[in-house]
């Protein structure tokens, strides 16, 4: 797999045989100019971890500052590298917006459109050679539910035909369980809601038009790294994402002041959650269930990774940045560490898994994308992973994509 990731990047830092040079994704360091990040590195050697300066090559144990999808400052998303530029000039391609997919067509086994909703309107687009279904690893089987495909027992329930029995839609749901530390700070270094916060935004949004440069180029978390809990794990098993920002429930629920974040999750977790319909509805959210902690084993491993990302916390360089814990003061025990967890712990937006590949009986496709037993119809995006990777899910998710396109030219051309 990594000549698609190195196909997908254009990275303007790092190369060698772990990066990629002149692909769609635009990968470059950060233009924030924050010194914490520099506070961060110190802090890291003060507690003894490691300084790693490319976490995608031989290596990634260690601490460092991460790389952002960016060009110019400003963000570089999938859409911008694989599909604006071609809007307007590619004539096999042909965006609709503002729809929702509603059910996916067929004839028999076969996939031959999909119907969806575009205002007012109930719509068919009907396919020559296949429907490939790239709606992330909650609505992927959400929609194949919707359609038939799925567990029987469980559409019949809806009042949904089944189409093709397929009980691992929905099933196998792996996200990385996480949990956030909160400061309060008096730094001016750090994004919030104060009287200087909002000033620091407007001279911050000036210096971006007149450098493309400063803190509104930020991806907030703008530094982290990878840890082994365990010195004999072969690959680590927590990842840290640190914040120049105050961060509680998911930024829904501001607080007055500045201050910053610290994020700590479980990269190989060993609980299992489901994705389901709640009603046969196609508008309707389905029903997810992430059964984080569902293992005791992953809630031993999240107290140790909190115990590292304290040790971290209280180096000396960033407990001068601290003037109060928001979350955490107080919580010194091992049971007091695991009620907080079960109090706190959230996604980080790593979901995957629920049309895993495979050839078990649980499997929704197979190593080639294809939905099993089914003609006409490939998925491709995170739910067809097996198992969740010990990362961000952004650049494996496009890989995928590359990968894909590759096979079905193949298959084109083939035929």
């Amino acid at each position: 797999m990594l000549p698609y990731f190195k196909r997908s990047e254009d990275n303007s830092e790092l190369d060698g045989e772990y990066h990629g040079k002149g692909g769609p994704l635009h990968v470059t360091g950060l233009r924030s100019d924050n010194p914490v990040r520099e506070i961060y590195l110190q802090a890291a050697r003060e507690a003894q971890f490691r300084i790693r300066e490319d976490f995608n090559a031989e290596e990634q144990e260690g601490l460092g500052t991460y790389q952002v999808t960016q060009k110019n400052g400003e963000r570089w998303s999938a859409a911008r590298g694989y599909i604006h530029q071609f809007m307007a000039t590619r004539a096999n391609l042909r965006v609709e917006t503002k729809a929702q997919a509603t059910r996916i067509l067929f004839e028999g086994k076969r996939a031959v459109g999909v119907e969806y909703r575009q205002g007012k309107d109930v719509r068919q687009i009907r396919v020559r050679r296949e429907v490939i279904l790239s709606s992330g690893a909650f609505q992927s089987p959400q929609l194949l539910m919707l359609s038939g495909v799925g567990d029987s027992a469980a559409l019949a329930k809806h009042g949904i035909a089944t189409a093709h029995h397929l009980p691992g839609v929905g099933q196998n749901l792996q996200d990385h369980p996480d949990f956030v530390f909160a400061f309060t700070s008096d730094s001016p270094y750090f994004a919030g809601l104060s009287f200087a916060g909002i000033a620091r935004i407007f001279k911050g949004i000036a210096q971006y038009r007149r450098e493309r440069r400063g803190p509104m180029t930020s991806n907030i978390a703008e530094c982290g790294g990878f840890l082994k809990t365990r010195p004999e794990l072969e690959v680590p098993d927590i990842q840290l994402h640190f914040c120049m920002a105050m961060v509680n429930d998911h930024g829904r629920k501001p607080r007055w002041g500045t201050g910053f974040s610290c994020h700590v999750c479980l990269l190989r977790p060993k609980s299992r959650g489901s994705v389901w319909l709640q009603s046969a509805d196609p508008l309707a959210a389905p029903a997810i269930d992430p059964n984080f902690f569902g293992e005791d084993a992953d809630v031993d491993t999240m107290v140790t990774g909190f115990k590292m990302a304290r040790r971290l916390l209280d180096a000396p360089a960033l407990k001068a940045l601290q003037t109060s814990d928001v979350f955490t003061q107080g919580i010194e025990t091992d049971d007091d560490i695991r009620k907080v967890l079960r109090e706190r712990v959230d996604t980080v937006y790593h979901p995957v898994g629920t049309c895993k590949m495979g050839v078990d009986a649980m499997a929704v496709v197979d190593p080639k994308l294809k939905v099993r037993g089914l003609q006409g119809l490939r998925i491709v995006d995170a739910s067809i992973m097996p198992t969740l990777i010990g990362g961000n899910t952004n650049a494996p998710t496009i890989m995928i994509g590359e990968k894909a396109a590759d096979m079905i030219k193949a298959e084109m051309r083939a035929n």
